[in-house]
């Protein structure tokens, strides 16, 4: 008998819906995925990185927040903006602030903003049998690198962009970066470019609102990160 021959095809159903099924084929119960939404922007300028996010958490047609914080510190030099699955994030938050963190107390340097990248892309992709539900993006700045922005996929995908928006109002943000956005911008167009976009997803999709956080990275100095409101 041939090596092959010895393991057997397995018999499970593939479904789309949310329904387990028994060996036999017959439904035993029924789970309901519960939808959420956000908007988070980011975009590169001549000397910074500039990052944005709505504050709205939601479930389904549920606002579970208004004050939800999707904009995060990983050191002084880099953040990181997360969609998707609060808890999976928040996880993954802890997980790259400590690990960047060891790095440098050992290098007695900042960590390189793609060598974060590469470092958070190998836990998601370590897991991508069982993926974590997130959308994130990550920008610094660095002596060696200047200004950084890393689209970083829930299976360990990283893109490198000179601007990207990730979550339920992507779309509509995407419309004001594609028709707005050009090289060499001021941190002063690039915020304005930033709330725009935002503001734009917070009109169109219910799942994003409640005002904007924005933080900007530089090369010299603390980054600035400050709350915009916004009316509805």
């Amino acid at each position: 008998m041939r090596n092959e021959e010895l393991v057997k095809p397995s018999k499970s159903v593939f479904t789309r819906d949310t329904r387990i099924i028994t060996k036999d084929n017959s439904q035993t119960s029924e789970t309901r995925t519960v939808k959420t939404g956000t908007t988070t922007v980011g975009l590169v300028c001549k000397d910074a990185v500039i990052l944005g996010t709505d504050k709205r958490a939601s479930m389904a047609y549920f606002v579970a927040s208004k004050t939800s914080e999707k904009l995060h510190k990983i050191q002084d030099h880099l953040y990181m903006t997360i969609a998707g699955m609060a808890a999976d994030a928040m996880y993954l938050v802890d997980v790259l602030r400590a690990e960047t963190t060891l790095y440098q107390l050992k290098e007695e340097k900042p960590i390189k903003v793609k060598s974060a990248g590469k470092l958070l892309s190998n836990i998601l992709y370590q897991n991508k049998m069982y993926p974590y539900e997130v959308g994130l993006m990550l920008g610094g700045v660095t002596e060696e690198e200047g200004p950084v922005l890393l689209d970083i996929g829930a299976y360990g995908s990283v893109l490198p962009e000179k601007f990207c928006a990730v979550g339920s109002g992507q779309n509509f943000s995407y419309g004001v970066l594609e028709a707005k956005f050009k090289d060499d911008l001021t941190v002063k167009e690039g915020k304005d470019i930033i709330i725009k976009a935002i503001t734009t997803s917070i009109i169109r999709d219910m799942a994003s609102g409640n005002g904007i956080d924005i933080a900007v990275i530089k090369k010299e100095g603390p980054a600035e990160k400050e709350f915009i409101s916004i009316k509805e």
